[in-house]
């Protein structure tokens, strides 16, 4: 059994991930009469290059071709890979956290409130890719092993991806795929709009605001964005550390009190963690200001 993404590396050598998206450009040359069970942690996108793919549920039977697109829900599936005539499959599969599509969610809800869906959503569906949606997926593949970290760069690119699909002709299905999740959060969902908008100190003003003690808070939070608020507000400071570090002319110290850090050494250990490089090295090599 795999579990994905965090088993991506037993797959294939060429994955990608961060705090958001985990990547994987997969490919396999040898048939198999044997099913792989496979359990998604995240919600993901695969895109089939080559081949084609069967997937198996306890109630459904499901196959897709070349150019199509697979969304998977966070549950276990049974999946065969089929070769092409040149005995090859590929695949790109994107795992997502719930939270960036929140974000996109409420920035594009203008759109999505225009737009029909189906009644009730599916829990695998696929579709078939136009030019535009295969071309973005594709571009995908050069982060994979990109000397630089391009977070920002795949939140853009997902972002790109999602409102191709939302503007496909065959978007019925997507839709209803994104308001099924929407309807499973326990949060009320301005709120959780809002939280997208606002700047928090801690996870105290994040209960405060949402008129919950916090115990409640964090187990509704958790719930509905699939991780704790405390590692959401890390995500986002370290996201405005990353960029303040690129472009702004404040040294480390003053960045990291200013997105309420309380001791550099641990802001300085966890960024390299997180990123592969520290605090300095990255406005070294990145911000115009700090180059020698």
């Amino acid at each position: 059994m795999l579990v994905f993404p965090k088993d991506f590396e037993k797959v294939s050598q060429k994955v990608l991930h961060n705090s958001l998206f985990s990547l994987c450009y997969y490919q396999k040359q040898l048939s198999s009469d044997i099913n792989q069970e496979v359990i998604f942690k995240d919600y993901a996108l695969v895109f089939i290059l080559e081949g084609s793919k069967s997937i198996y549920t306890i109630d459904n039977h499901f196959k897709a071709n070349k150019d199509e697109i697979i969304f998977f829900t966070k549950n276990s599936f049974s999946i065969r890979d089929y070769l092409n005539e040149a005995n090859i499959y590929k695949s790109v599969i994107l795992c997502f956290k719930e939270s960036i599509l929140i974000e996109l969610v409420f920035k594009y809800q203008d759109l999505i409130s225009t737009l029909n869906s189906l009644e009730y959503s599916k829990s695998l569906f696929s579709l078939k890719s136009d030019l535009i949606t295969k071309s973005i997926f594709q571009s995908f593949l050069p982060c994979i092993g990109a000397s630089k970290n391009g977070e920002f760069l795949l939140r853009l690119k997902f972002e790109e991806l999602f409102l191709s699909l939302l503007y496909s002709e065959d978007n019925a299905e997507f839709l209803a795929f994104l308001k099924a999740i929407l309807s499973g959060f326990k949060l009320d969902l301005y709120q959780m709009f809002a939280y997208c908008k606002n700047d928090f100190e801690n996870v105290a003003s994040m209960a405060k605001f949402s008129k919950m003690d916090i115990a409640s808070f964090s187990r509704n939070f958790k719930q509905s964005f699939g991780i704790s608020p405390k590692e959401w507000l890390d995500n986002k400071r370290f996201e405005k550390a990353k960029f303040l570090l690129e472009f702004s002319t404040k040294n480390i110290t003053q960045i990291c009190h200013e997105l309420g850090f309380n001791s550099p050494a641990w802001f300085i250990a966890r960024y390299k963690k997180r990123y592969g490089i520290t605090p300095k090295q990255e406005q070294k090599s990145k911000n115009l200001y700090f180059l020698s």
